[in-house]
């Protein structure tokens, strides 16, 4: 099924529907799924050499948000830290948003997404710095996702750690104790919680207002797991890098009412499951996770990032890796015709059709 043609159909009728504004964020994603591989967007033009004919091959929009688009540059991200993967162990620290701060985060995300990464990022590194646990400077990559598989509003950070720290003279590595353990996973999550208000009074006091005081007394949900070498923590991730909450290949129809039928995994027993969702309920779901603008979902920190490739450098070399080198991009299939699968010849671009926004024109029909 082809979400951009849901959208079509049913958009107007959403937003007349909403109690209140929608935010821009979410115009901008409705426009970008609704001209993505259009004439909007511009494309190239390619002639058959079996049959003959010509066919015009559109530009993808490449909105994080877009259930079409994605697939490719995850591969490329995957392949890129992949190349980057130590001989140590891994682990996947994961902290989730409590459901009574959910509402704040739908209503502020601009705001409160970077706090909760700052407050996971100042936690994670004080614990790692500790003697007890890991004693040296961390490294590691956090990933936002704010998504079930059903797609409700679930915001969680997961942070991919290796299992050695820098020394602060930067001559030695340190190791943890125990290869199955790195740090705690309730001290992680309380010392996050208390960073994530101490950054809110000191920057957003009028926002902590708004928050229900319990939220900083309850126990937050942290998860401390080992993740072997990090290669399929790091695929894992991947797929939230630059994807949105659902691909349109899990729309599977309309059933007898008239609701669209999704497919997903329940993570309880493992088994696919279908649900039934009217148009506006799917398009309210898929709304929830579009972020911010220049909201970066995937950071970098310590000696991994972009600013630390000489750290990153000792820390290979007192492992006794030599430099990073990624391996070169496959070269991706050609285009082939539609109608005899032969091979097309470029001829030339076509540029972007320009006019009014089409979430606009829509809601004129």
């Amino acid at each position: 099924m082809d979400f951009a043609q849901i959208l079509r159909e049913h958009w107007s009728a959403f937003v007349q529907a909403a109690e209140g504004p929608i935010p821009s964020r979410a115009w901008a994603a409705v426009e970008a799924v609704l001209s993505c591989r259009t004439p909007r967007r511009g494309g190239r033009l390619h002639h058959c050499i079996s049959c003959q004919r010509s066919h015009v091959l559109y530009h993808s929009c490449n909105h994080c948000a877009c259930p079409r688009c994605g697939g490719r540059d995850a591969a490329l991200w995957s392949r890129r830290q992949e190349a980057r993967l130590l001989p140590v162990p891994y682990y996947l620290l994961t902290i989730t948003v409590p459901a009574e701060l959910r509402p704040a985060f739908l209503l502020f995300p601009a705001e409160l997404y970077p706090a909760f990464f700052a407050a996971k990022t100042a936690a994670l590194k004080s614990l790692c710095a500790s003697p007890k646990y890991l004693g040296g400077q961390s490294a590691f990559v956090s990933v936002l996702h704010t998504w079930t598989r059903r797609m409700f509003y679930h915001p969680h950070l997961h942070s991919l750690i290796p299992a050695v720290g820098l020394s602060d003279t930067g001559s030695f590595l340190h190791h943890p104790r125990y290869e199955d353990y790195l740090v705690p996973h309730k001290a992680l999550a309380r010392a996050t919680r208390d960073a994530l208000r101490s950054l809110l009074t000191t920057h957003h006091p009028d926002l902590l207002a708004r928050i229900p005081s319990a939220v900083w007394q309850m126990a937050w949900i942290a998860q401390c797991q080992p993740a072997g070498r990090g290669r399929s923590a790091l695929r894992y991730l991947a797929a939230y890098v630059k994807k949105t909450a659902f691909h349109q290949d899990r729309l599977e129809g309309f059933d007898s009412s008239g609701s669209l039928i999704l497919r997903y995994r329940d993570s309880s027993d493992n088994s696919l499951k279908r649900e039934a969702l009217t148009p506006h309920e799917l398009i309210r779901r898929w709304l929830l996770h579009v972020l911010p603008k220049g909201l970066v979902r995937v950071r970098h920190y310590g000696w991994l990032s972009p600013a630390a490739h000489k750290a990153l450098r000792r820390v290979r070399f007192l492992l006794g890796l030599g430099p990073c080198r990624v391996p070169p991009a496959e070269p991706s299939e050609p285009p082939r015709c539609p109608c005899c699968q032969g091979p097309l010849a470029f001829l030339g671009s076509i540029g972007p059709v320009r006019g009014p926004p089409l979430s606009r024109l829509i809601l004129a029909q």
